[in-house]
């Protein structure tokens, strides 16, 4: 187990002593609340969890050194699971029974989420802000389950509209061959299909990118002209520099968990013409409050900006912003009730709607360009 900046390691031994029966409600003590995180801190995602926490722990760390919330400080637990959904829900229980966890959250990926999400609903935790777009997760209203960004239907959405918008029907997809990359599918062929087309090829890969040259073969020899990468962390530059290998050149749309910094890093100048939809504004603008609070914390601590960083900070504070109405004598149920109750909340430039009947805060969407290895907007 890792026990991020938030708190000193010391710190968790006494909690965990003390937490479960003097306590009115699991995971509060009077100067702590307690967060769990199941997420890859190895394997081929883990560059892109650790950026997402990053983030959110610029803001706790902050928010700590002023005293907290509500006169507590936020502590966050994370174990690692490896992007592998049967470990991530060993991991949910571990963190809910053992550790007594007030809230999960955070916790990282599609198919972790599907097995997580179940645990965490029957025992009544709430969870919040998983790293995941996928529609499923979101249909049927879950009363424990609040996500913070758009969805991957509403990401494809507006990459398709663009590209119809210009001409352009030729349209493939790359995929995971896992969860994350079938939700993704899903939603690029249901998108799709509003516009009379389906997909002019459908290649999955590895999230490893072991094997991008075949994916990369599977999509040449379809010729698209425009190619939806449903792909994170090691498999979206794996597959890019394969492609770069051929004469194909179809127009790059990639989703906001494509790893982009990792990405940029890894391919410098070639990372060239790739459009990625963003969930979040651009941290390299300074046209909204959050952003500018988030640089500016970004830069003391040494962190490059980045979209996820930022997306990270920003559950951060809406989530401290929820234990803050939920008031002193905090619970669960109060908890919920918070959040459910911040519908048009204005998180400094963006307005959260939250409400008893919805439960993702945001459906903004904007598409960003790499050009020469950075981005243009």
């Amino acid at each position: 187990m890792t026990f991020l900046r938030t708190l000193a390691l010391a710190a968790l031994l006494p909690f965990a002593a003390s937490h479960a029966p003097a306590q009115a409600q699991q995971g509060v003590t009077s100067d702590t609340v307690l967060l769990g995180h199941s997420g890859a801190l190895s394997g081929p995602l883990a560059e892109l969890n650790r950026e997402y926490l990053s983030g959110a722990t610029l803001y706790f760390d902050d928010l700590n050194s002023r005293g907290g919330v509500q006169g507590r400080r936020i502590a966050l637990l994370t174990i690692d699971d490896e992007y592998k959904p049967e470990k991530a829900a060993e991991n949910v229980r571990k963190l809910i029974e053992d550790e007594g966890v007030f809230a999960l959250f955070a916790c990282f990926g599609t198919g972790p989420s599907v097995q997580t999400i179940p645990i965490a609903t029957r025992a009544r935790v709430p969870f919040f802000a998983p790293y995941t777009g996928a529609d499923v997760l979101r249909e049927p209203l879950n009363p424990y389950v609040f996500h913070l960004r758009a969805s991957y239907g509403q990401e494809i959405e507006a990459m398709v509209n663009h590209l119809v918008s210009v001409g352009v029907q030729s349209i493939g997809v790359v995929h995971h061959a896992d969860p994350f990359g079938q939700a993704g599918l899903d939603a690029a062929e249901k998108t799709l299909a509003r516009h009379n087309l389906r997909p002019a090829v459908i290649a999955p890969i590895a999230s490893s990118g072991a094997d991008a040259a075949e994916s990369a073969r599977r999509v040449v020899a379809a010729n698209p002209a425009a190619l939806i990468m449903v792909t994170a962390g090691n498999s979206s530059a794996a597959f890019m520099r394969a492609l770069l290998a051929t004469d194909a050149r179809p127009m790059l749309y990639g989703l906001s968990v494509i790893s982009s910094r990792q990405l940029i890093r890894e391919l410098g100048r070639d990372a060239h013409g790739l459009v990625i939809a963003q969930v979040v504004p651009s941290p390299f603008r300074l046209d909204h409050a959050v952003v500018r609070d988030y640089r500016r914390l970004a830069e003391q601590a040494g962190q490059p900006y980045s979209y996820t960083a930022l997306e990270g900070y920003l559950a951060a504070k809406t989530f401290t912003e929820a234990l803050r109405r939920a008031g002193r004598d905090l619970n669960r149920e109060k908890l919920v009730e918070a959040l459910q109750g911040m519908g048009n909340w204005d998180a400094g430039g963006l307005r959260l709607q939250y409400s008893s009947r919805r439960h993702v805060a945001l459906d903004y969407v904007d598409l960003s360009i790499i050009s020469r290895g950075n981005f243009t907007r």
